[in-house]
């Protein structure tokens, strides 16, 4: 049976990828997951694409190389960073961040997004989902986590409605949308909101 992926915008951008008549290379920056589930770049691999992925988190890389060695798949997901993304100019059709980016401060979101721009060909799409002023968690990271050791980062970074649109000013944006969501997670209630981006590089 197919693993189902828990990863709903990411049906949306592998569709408009798929609409393309570009080759089928894809970076996933924060490629890693938990040992329950499938990394988001399996989707990706079911459609046939050429699958890359980095991450630097430890735990995340080690869940995906537990899911890669299982299911004996080459999802080729490597550590790495995405404020230096350890690939050539123009190498990928298409380059996205799900749920990973705002893990960060801002200075190194941007620096982030001008390396997804770089390693993106002409007329690659990418997909980015950045944490909304709308979502409600304000918590602090764990002092000895990852974020504070390896990002310098003390908690979510959150945007305004059009904060993020700064750093598409070499994309057409194709689609943007704003999601509230409300969901049981662990048996507690929570809510989350996101503004997702989907552009094409000019």
């Amino acid at each position: 049976m197919d693993e189902i992926l828990w990863t709903t915008p990411l049906y949306e951008f592998v569709r408009q990828c798929n609409d393309t008549s570009l080759e089928k290379t894809v970076l996933d920056c924060g490629a890693g997951c938990d040992r329950e589930r499938a990394p988001p770049l399996f989707l990706f691999y079911q459609q046939g694409y050429k699958t890359y992925g980095i991450e630097i988190a430890d735990d995340a890389l080690a869940g995906a190389v537990v899911f890669i060695k299982k299911k004996k798949v080459p999802l080729n997901i490597i550590r790495g960073d995405m404020r230096r993304i350890p690939f050539g100019n123009e190498a990928f059709s298409f380059v996205y961040s799900f749920n990973a980016i705002s893990f960060m401060t801002k200075p190194d979101i941007e620096q982030s997004m001008h390396e997804m721009e770089r390693v993106l060909r002409p007329n690659g799409l990418c997909f980015v989902n950045f944490d909304s002023v709308d979502d409600p968690d304000r918590r602090p990271f764990r002092k000895n986590g990852f974020t504070r050791r390896l990002l310098r980062s003390k908690r979510f970074s959150h945007y305004e409605d059009n904060e993020a649109d700064r750093y598409f000013k070499n994309f057409e944006i194709l689609r943007k949308e704003r999601r509230l969501i409300e969901k049981l997670y662990h048996g507690k209630r929570i809510n989350q909101a996101y503004i997702d981006y989907i552009a094409r590089k000019r």
